[in-house]
Formats: structure tokens, C-alpha cells, sequence
């Protein structure tokens, strides 16, 4: 991190070094320098922007992620993995020979469990480095220890249900049947589960059943897992693509200002060359970064501007940002190892730029019925705004799907859904 701060420094000094001694030499390419410096100044801000944060993303990988504690559930995994432990040692010996034997058997795999989910859960405690930051983004990505840690404690539990006592499993029958709650409810597992661990059956029975709803249950709550981490994954990779594409965009507007315009009004005079001359075009015009006639005492120039489109993009962000915040208070926590609230929130910031710039064409190019043109720049900067709020549109439906995953995962919530008939009423 210092290397590379130093190297951008440095690199920064001796550019302006550079500029500076040559234009104290030449005057005249001192005004090319300044003209220069004044038309893509847009530019120069979002360049800014991106290296501060790719810096900020370097810098929160070797502070987050390298650390043993950063995340909840490694705090999780080891208090469960002990709790599970003080279980299997208060639970009394067998008297017979068989169950003794049953008892070091399992005893056995249940340690064995916890020792590899602590393991998945724990990390060394080295000094950050590049190479291990690189591994700890790659272990986040795919979850390879989260789900590592939870599938050995959920077969711990497995393999300690068939020691419990009976009153034990009888305590323990509502909470594996609320596991089950969020499949279907014709489903001949849950159906069958339910049945078997009614108070009517026999005892012989139901230790087994309620070792196989345990285990059911518990995979249950591993695919959604599943599920929850490759959606983050989509949405991440989707919110980086985007963000490319925009700063992509960004740079195309600031080297052919032509090429996307977003200028309202009469078109700018051109010369016998149909070459548009570099003064401000006539009254009248609008465009994102001013008007014309120019501000006073500003050099006159050819609109559109070299930052029409980066100042539309970084409106079209803050629409996003807002939305994105109002969009939080219909999204529930999760208890999950991962943060798909703050995927979605993520992914509405360069959805913002480009409903913005889109919304903006849609509008010059005469999309949008009753509305052709825009009179002001507070005007045009008002509606790319408003075009960031609106990709909400659009975004909703990824909130209702991360919202439908979410709700699948088994959990200790209450719920306020209406009891369904058990088996023995549904007969």
C-alpha cells in the first residue's frame, strides 16, 4: 500500500514538474495546458475518484479480510463447535456394552467434526500479504471455509442426535420441524417428517425420524446457502460490470464530447469545414456542465463539454445512492455469513449513471412523449437525477428476488403466517 502511494506520488510530482517548467518557457502552450486542463476537468475528478477507490478496496482486502475476527460467523462456527461439545461430554455413559461402544463410535466422529470446523473457522495469524490477501478474496467468493465449518458442525449434530436422551429429542421435535417449514407443504418429506414425530408414534421410531428431519433440515439450510452466496456473486460481478461500463462512457464523453451528446437546444454554429470552431455555441443552448452564452468572465467554448457525461453519470449516482437508501427499509436481515443487502445497495449506484445517461437520450432523441426539451442545465441536471432515482424500477425485482431467497432460508424468527393443519387433521 505505501509502495504504490509512493510510486503515484511521485508520478504526480514530476507531471506537474513537467507542465509547470514547460509552460513558464512557452506561454502559448501554457493556455493549450490550461484550456486543456479546463475542458476535461470532469475527467481529471473521475479519475480521482476511481484511483481513491481502487486504493479504498486494496486497502479494506488486507484490513478485513486477513483478519482472523472479521467475520461473525468464524465467532459463530467456534461457539457452536463448543457448545456441541459440552453436550456430548454431559450426556451420561451407556451401561450396556453395545451402547458404550455406540457412545466411543460417535464420540469419535463428533469430535472429528468440530476439529475440521474449527479449523475452517480459525486462520493463522500471519502478517498481510499480497499473495494472501489474493487467497482470502478467492475463500470469500466461493465460501470454501464457510461452508466447510457449517457442514461439519451440521453433521456433528447429525451424528449427536443419536445419543440424546428421549425427553432431549422430544424438546428438540418443534425446532427440526421449523426447519422444514419453508418447503412445500405437499412435499412427502415434510409431510412424512411431521407424521413420524407426532406425539402418537413410538418412541423406536421417532429417534430415528427425528435424526433424519434434523438432517434434512440442516441440508436444507446449506443449499440456501448455497444459493444466497451465488446470487451475491451475480450481483457483485453485475455492479462491477456496470461500473465499468459507466466509467467506460465517462471516458468516450470526455474524449468525443460529439459522440454522446446531451446538449438541449439550437446546434452550435459551424465552420466552412463542418467542424464545430471551439467557442460557445449560440444562445440558447443547455448542456450539463453550463450554458450558453457563457458565465461571465469564463473563456467561451464549444458545447457540448468534455464533463457533460461524467456530470450526468455522478448525478445519475447520487439518484442511485438515495434510492438505494430508501430501498433498505424494505430489506430483513440475515443471519447468513452473506451480505446481499449491501450487494443490492451496491449494484443501484452504477444502475443510477446509466438510467441517468439513458434517461437523458431517451429524452434528446424525442422517446419521451410530450417531453423533447430540456430549457436549463439546473433543468437537465433535475432530471438526471430524478432518471437515478428511477432505475429503482428496474432494481426492484432483484430486491423481491433476494427478498424471496432470503425468506427460504430456515432461521429462528418468528413469523406471523397462519398454523397449517397437521397430518392426523388433514386425514
Amino acid at each position: 500500500m505505501r509502495r504504490i502511494v509512493r510510486v503515484v506520488a511521485v508520478v504526480v510530482v514530476v507531471l506537474l514538474v513537467a507542465a509547470v517548467s514547460t509552460a513558464i518557457v512557452r506561454p502559448a502552450l501554457r493556455r493549450t495546458i490550461w484550456s486543456f486542463a479546463h475542458d476535461y476537468r470532469w475527467w481529471w475528478s473521475l479519475a480521482v475518484v476511481v484511483a481513491v477507490a481502487v486504493l479504498l478496496v486494496r486497502w479494506l482486502l488486507r484490513v478485513f479480510l486477513v483478519q482472523p475476527a472479521s467475520s461473525p460467523w468464524r465467532a459463530h462456527v467456534l461457539a457452536t463447535a463448543r457448545a456441541l461439545e459440552h453436550q456430548l461430554n454431559a450426556l451420561p455413559a451407556g451401561r450396556r456394552r453395545a451402547e458404550r461402544d455406540l457412545r466411543r463410535s460417535i464420540d469419535q466422529a463428533v469430535q472429528d467434526h468440530l476439529r475440521a470446523a474449527c479449523k475452517a473457522a480459525c486462520r493463522d495469524e500471519q502478517p498481510p500479504s499480497v499473495g494472501r490477501v489474493g487467497q482470502e478474496f478467492v475463500d470469500w467468493w466461493t465460501g470454501a471455509s464457510c461452508e466447510a465449518a457449517y457442514v461439519n458442525l451440521h453433521e456433528a449434530e447429525i451424528a449427536l442426535a443419536q445419543l440424546l436422551p428421549d425427553d432431549e429429542i422430544q424438546a428438540r421435535i418443534p425446532e427440526a420441524l421449523a426447519r422444514l417449514q419453508t418447503m412445500d407443504v405437499t412435499d412427502p418429506r415434510r409431510l412424512g417428517a411431521e407424521r413420524q414425530l407426532a406425539l402418537s408414534s413410538p418412541k423406536s421410531q421417532r429417534r430415528a425420524a427425528f435424526q433424519h428431519a434434523v438432517r434434512i433440515g440442516l441440508e436444507l439450510k446449506d443449499q440456501q446457502h448455497d444459493r444466497l452466496r451465488g446470487f451475491r456473486n451475480i450481483t457483485l460481478t453485475a455492479t462491477v460490470g456496470l461500473m465499468v461500463l459507466v466509467v467506460a462512457v465517462c471516458l468516450v464523453g470526455a474524449l468525443k464530447p460529439d459522440a454522446i451528446p446531451l446538449c438541449f437546444g439550437p446546434p452550435p454554429t459551424t465552420t466552412a469545414g463542418g467542424v464545430p470552431p471551439p467557442v460557445q455555441g449560440p444562445s440558447g443552448v443547455a448542456c450539463p456542465s453550463e450554458e450558453a452564452p457563457p458565465t461571465p468572465g469564463t473563456n467561451p467554448r464549444r458545447l457540448p463539454a468534455p464533463g457533460d457525461v461524467t456530470l450526468v453519470a455522478l448525478l445519475g449516482l447520487l439518484g442511485g445512492g438515495l434510492s438505494g437508501a430508501v430501498a433498505i427499509r424494505h430489506l430483513q436481515g440475515s443471519s447468513t455469513p452473506y451480505d446481499i443487502p449491501v450487494a443490492l445497495s451496491l449494484l443501484k449506484l452504477p444502475s443510477g449513471a446509466l438510467s441517468a445517461l439513458v434517461g437523458l437520450l431517451f429524452v434528446r432523441g424525442g422517446f419521451v412523449p410530450g417531453l423533447s426539451q430540456l430549457d436549463s442545465q439546473p433543468q437537465i441536471l433535475a432530471y438526471a437525477f430524478l432518471f437515478g432515482i428511477a432505475q429503482q424500477i428496474v432494481t426492484r425485482l432483484v430486491d423481491q428476488q433476494a427478498q424471496d431467497i432470503l425468506t427460504k432460508v430456515p432461521s429462528k424468527e418468528p413469523t406471523s403466517a397462519k398454523p397449517e393443519p397437521s397430518p392426523e387433521q388433514q386425514t
